[in-house]
């Protein structure tokens, strides 16, 4: 009986170590490379009036914000970009939304360069979500997943990146280590006008050198690459 038990003991801790090794395996190299993480940019929404044009992108970034090769302390993140048709730079303009059960307001702030306005709000949006603009009168938006499509995922991207850049970013290990801090962006179309979505993953070194790809939403194709 003592036998059966200690055997039975013994099978039992093999298969907690076997599921802890599963476990760990089964991390993707994104999550395992998270400390070194200064921007993940997983989520972006659009919504539109006769008055307005709103956008917004979300995830989580380093606070504070720096490109200096380490990758500091993150919190959660929502950008919203508000764009009147008809700008007024003696309008106040105000905004008020809900994110995860936390209602935010505030000022609209003004962008030096271009006649919209934006708010960083401290919050993760990974679902539509609705917003309110005041300015003399008010309206209501409900912003939504503007992706349209199948797109591969941040962690896909991220592996993609390794694999291109594996010789570059030799440059940024020591010990088995990686000394860069690194950001994934998704975003809308930045080479020409012909719509889709890229993921952008880039290495920064703390000599700000900077290794990056542009990466295909659809597909993970390389659209182009830093190095």
């Amino acid at each position: 009986m003592k036998a059966l038990l200690k055997r039975s003991c013994v099978l039992a801790l093999m298969l907690l170590v076997a599921l802890g090794a599963f476990c760990g395996c089964a991390s993707s190299q994104l999550e395992k490379n998270m400390d070194n993480v200064s921007e993940l940019r997983e989520h972006l929404f659009a919504a539109e009036s006769a008055d307005y044009k709103l956008t917004a992108i979300s995830g989580i970034r380093e606070e504070p914000y720096e490109l200096d090769g380490v990758s500091s302390s993150k919190r959660d993140f929502t950008v919203l970009t508000v764009t009147p048709v008809v700008f007024s730079a003696d309008k106040t303009y105000r905004y008020k939304t809900e994110i995860n059960g936390t209602t935010y307001e505030g000022d609209l702030l003004p962008h030096p360069f271009a006649q919209s306005l934006s708010a960083d709000i401290p919050a993760t949006a990974t679902s539509d979500f609705a917003v309110t603009i005041i300015c003399g009168g008010e309206q209501s938006f409900e912003l939504k997943n503007s992706v349209q499509g199948e797109l591969i995922g941040a962690e896909k991207a991220f592996d993609i990146a390794l694999d291109k850049l594996k010789n570059e970013l030799k440059k940024f290990r020591s010990k088995g280590k990686l000394h860069a801090e690194i950001y994934v962006r998704l975003m809308e179309n930045p080479i020409d006008g012909n719509g889709g979505y890229f993921w952008y993953v880039s290495f920064v070194g703390e000599d700000k050198v900077t290794v990056a790809v542009l990466l295909r939403g659809d597909t993970g194709a390389v659209a182009a690459t830093r190095i």
